[in-house]
């Protein structure tokens, strides 16, 4: 019985074994700064790369909501909470994330982390 349960966990193991070994996350940024002068604004970030088809599992700030936009600049997603976007698909691809910004907190910033 005992070689019979270590056969079945070595089974289960190595059954199991390429899908963690492939398995990661990404995380990408974005911040805005809005200023006064001329109505300009400020923005940057780090682009949210997904080398293979994945799920938002966390997110961070964006408290006044953000929007998650593909390559082409096509809008994949508007969430006006973080915890809108959790459990969010993502397609493999590069994203740009853009915070929403408030009239009274001219900088906001969010971090959204997607596993693969």
């Amino acid at each position: 019985m005992r070689v019979y349960m270590q056969a079945m966990l070595l089974a289960a193991a190595t059954a199991l074994a390429p899908h963690a070994a492939g398995a990661g996350t990404a995380t990408g940024t974005g911040s805005m700064i809005k200023k006064d002068s001329y109505g300009t604004e400020r923005q940057w970030g780090r682009a949210l790369v997904v080398p293979r088809d994945g799920v938002v599992t966390r997110v961070m700030y964006g408290t006044y909501g953000f929007s998650i936009f593909d390559a082409d600049g096509r809008t994949v997603g508007d969430f006006l909470a973080p915890e809108m976007a959790v459990g969010t698909r993502l397609a493999a691809g590069e994203y740009r994330i853009e915070p929403y910004v408030c009239e009274k907190h001219r900088h906001h910033h969010v971090e959204v982390t997607v596993a693969y």
